[in-house]
């Protein structure tokens, strides 16, 4: 609309310049004598009505690019839709979080996951993707993704069932060669109600988890207890041991313990110095570490 009216205003410019030029010099040819006119040339009318023509005239007003063809719209660039990244969590049975993370373009690459100040080390498939879980230990449970190279992902979600169970998180980095036990409601080692992460399922009421792959460099690992309030009543017994390895052996081997209990979260940090290599294949029992979980009868 703009470019019209430019148009339109330098028409009747012209047209009142000409028309005020020959009104100019039709008066000017009046006054003068005979001789004077025939200095002066005719301009072009129509034969008949006696109006002027106007003749190869030119607007200059009028950007050169007005009626520049319009460029086609480019396409979108597909490579940056396939190379999203996303991240899912949704909340499963025993206040557990399933993660499903896809990154098509960061095959391979290293990540970790934190939640409630745990975390743990995994690496993308030969697709670029990761399904696997966590302990929730906050209501409204909110998952980062760390990546080496930058550009983290977050995610979050309402776990509902999170007041029904109990549960103790050991975090750590590297090859510690510790290990989480629960004894329930009066078990002994090896027996029913014995449960580690080398325990068959369904050998107690409660579970325990290791996450995390420990053959990633300087890996955040975890293992995990969960103890449903439905499955029993009595007391829980939790120790910490660790055996002394090739990969552990003399060494301080740091650790924190997280324990959620009336619906509060505890941590404890914790320090061990292993014995000398000499003592490989012996194993450290720590006792009292976590206060015992006591389940009331319904």
């Amino acid at each position: 609309m703009g470019i019209r009216v430019t148009g339109l205003i330098a028409v009747a410019t012209v047209i009142c310049a000409l028309g005020t030029g020959v009104y100019m010099q039709r008066t000017a040819d009046t006054q003068r004598a005979p001789s004077a006119q025939q200095a002066s040339a005719p301009l072009p009318t129509e034969p008949e009505t006696g109006k002027l023509v106007l003749q190869d005239v030119t607007f200059t007003s009028a950007r050169p690019d007005t009626h520049r063809q319009r460029q086609p719209l480019r396409d979108v660039d597909t490579s940056l839709l396939q190379c999203a990244s996303t991240l899912n969590l949704t909340a499963i049975d025993n206040a557990m979080l399933q993660v499903e993370l896809s990154a098509p373009c960061r095959v391979g690459e290293r990540f970790t996951l934190h939640h409630g100040g745990v975390m743990v080390t995994y690496a993308l498939d030969a697709e670029g993707d990761f399904r696997g879980v966590l302990p929730a230990l906050t209501k409204r449970a909110v998952v980062i993704a760390d990546f080496a190279s930058g550009r983290d992902l977050d995610a979050s979600v309402m776990v509902e069932d999170l007041e029904q169970v109990e549960r103790v998180v050991m975090h750590w980095q590297g090859r510690s060669g510790l290990e989480l036990h629960a004894l329930e409601f009066g078990a002994t080692y090896g027996s029913a109600g014995h449960v580690w992460k080398g325990s068959e399922p369904g050998q107690g009421a409660g579970e325990v988890l290791f996450l995390g792959d420990p053959d990633q460099v300087a890996a955040h690992l975890v293992q995990v207890y969960t103890l449903p309030k439905s499955s029993g009543y009595g007391a829980v017994n939790i120790s910490v041991e660790a055996e002394i390895s090739d990969a552990n052996c003399d060494q301080a081997v740091a650790a924190q313990l997280i324990e959620r209990r009336d619906d509060r979260l505890r941590t404890r940090d914790l320090v061990l110095n292993i014995p000398d290599c000499s003592a490989v294949g012996d194993f450290l029992v720590l006792n009292n570490l976590v206060e015992s979980l006591k389940i009331a009868s319904n």
